[in-house]
């Protein structure tokens, strides 16, 4: 049997809490478009902003701000135009990477030449030394020697100061390269026997000494004390050296007058006086009547030395305010060795006769007194100290014409670095016990006391 129908239900009206919540999904959905809007909204005009400041036009494409590149609207002078897709990429250029790659080279090629030049400038210093040649070194090579271990005891000695650079220098006969630093063959060889060389020397003038040959064998040597004048100095040769003439001397003492490294031209007197160095000297059978290059040896030794001082420790600001020249520092060093007995006297007795210069005193300086009187001081006398001569600071004021004597290294270096005081006489007084030691002192009145004291130990 055929199933009886369900009765339809009746239809009921919803309820009003039903229509509140639909009512609330509705306007739920639109304060959400407006907010999804304002947010495009916002977004579009960022994109705007960012266009302006990049310089190009944008055009609005629904939610999306499109950017252009402004090349205008001509195809022939914009090759990527397309009238119809506006939407467009903006193309690297094709020369971007290639600037970049020639820049990375000019920067490796610039980097190469920086250390290339920092290796050639650390090898020339090498190679040529700043600075003056220093002391004598005496050095033997013996039978055999390489080349190798030659180097070795000249960087150990301080002729050079790189051993492996002088080795190869010379391999590559003076004209080292990096490119041919490892190819360079030339033969070296150098000649057993007694070399003089000097604390940093270049290497040519190292190579040079090689090449002269040893020292030929020694025949005498020949001792030049300090304090010594010339006419005292070339006795002594006459006597130590019989092959030696007078004549000769003289006349190659002239002749070196004229080459005096530190004569002014406008020197009134031309002398040689206390710039030929004290020292001990050999002289080879070769030379033994060469009196010309003998004197030169001491002319060369005494500049050699008084350029190293003038450099190291250099001069006092005190003689540059006094406007003296290096020649008149050479007549104050020959003062001090007269006068000076002892060696902690030297700097001070320096001071004394600068303070007197600057105060326009005189020097009063008994040693240049017995060089006018071409006396020894021991036989000086009260005339002699009167006498009227450019060189007795006992009558002029200011430096004598020459030096009087021959300043050793010592003096040279009191003269040009005066002790700091204020001292403006001195006089022998065995001060502290030591033989030969002065007194100094800074007003007349206590120099008085000094010199009687002098005269009670026979002194003065």
């Amino acid at each position: 049997p055929q199933a009886a129908p369900r009765p339809k239900a009746a239809r009921t009206k919803p309820s009003k809490n039903r229509r509140d919540r639909r009512g609330q999904r509705s306007t739920n959905r639109t304060q959400r478009s407006y907010q999804k809007a304002a947010r495009q909204a916002a977004r579009r005009e960022e994109q705007r902003a960012v266009a302006a400041r990049g310089g190009w036009s944008t055009v609005d494409q629904g939610a999306m701000v499109v950017v252009e590149e402004e090349l205008g609207d001509d195809p022939l002078v914009d090759p990527v135009y397309d009238a119809d897709d506006r939407n467009w990429v903006r193309y690297r250029p094709f020369w971007g990477g290639f600037a970049r790659l020639v820049v990375l080279i000019v920067v490796m090629v610039l980097a190469i030449g920086w250390v290339r030049g920092r290796i050639y400038g650390w090898v020339d210093a090498q190679i040529t030394p700043e600075g003056l040649a220093g002391d004598a070194v005496e050095l033997t090579i013996p039978q055999g020697a390489s080349i190798n271990e030659i180097a070795g005891e000249l960087q150990s000695a301080g002729v050079i100061s790189n051993a492996t650079v002088f080795r190869y220098w010379l391999r590559c006969d003076g004209e080292l390269t990096i490119t041919g630093f490892l190819g360079c063959d030339s033969v070296v060889a150098v000649e057993a026997g007694d070399y003089v060389l000097y604390e940093n020397m270049e290497f040519e003038s190292v190579r040079t000494v090689f090449e002269a040959g040893p020292l030929p064998e020694v025949f005498e040597l020949v001792r030049i004390p300090e304090g010594l004048r010339w006419s005292e100095m070339a006795l002594r040769l006459l006597e130590e050296n019989p092959a030696f003439e007078w004549e000769d001397l003289e006349a190659a003492y002239i002749s070196l007058v004229r080459e005096a490294s530190y004569l002014p031209d406008e020197a009134p007197v031309r002398s040689l006086e206390g710039m030929l160095f004290p020292a001990t000297y050999d002289i080879n059978a070769d030379d033994l009547g060469d009196e010309h290059g003998f004197l030169l040896r001491l002319s060369d030794e005494f500049d050699r030395r008084f350029a190293r001082l003038l450099e190291d420790p250099g001069l006092h600001p005190d003689i540059v305010d006094l406007d003296l020249v290096p020649y008149e520092v050479i007549i104050v060093a020959s003062l001090i060795e007269e006068e000076a007995l002892v060696s902690e006297d030297r700097a001070k007795i320096s001071r004394v006769i600068y303070n007197r210069l600057a105060e326009g005193m005189r020097l009063d300086i008994d040693a240049t007194a017995c060089y006018a009187a071409a006396k020894s001081c021991a036989d000086l006398t009260s005339a002699d100290i009167r006498l009227d001569s450019p060189w007795n600071t006992r009558v002029v004021t200011g430096l004598p014409p020459t030096p009087i004597s021959a300043p050793g290294e010592a003096s040279l270096e009191a003269a040009l670095q005066p002790a700091d005081g204020d001292w403006l006489f001195y006089v022998r007084t065995d001060e502290g016990g030591v033989r030969g030691a002065h007194y100094f002192s800074v007003t007349y009145e206590e120099h008085l006391e000094n010199v009687q004291i002098c005269r009670e130990r026979g002194y003065c």
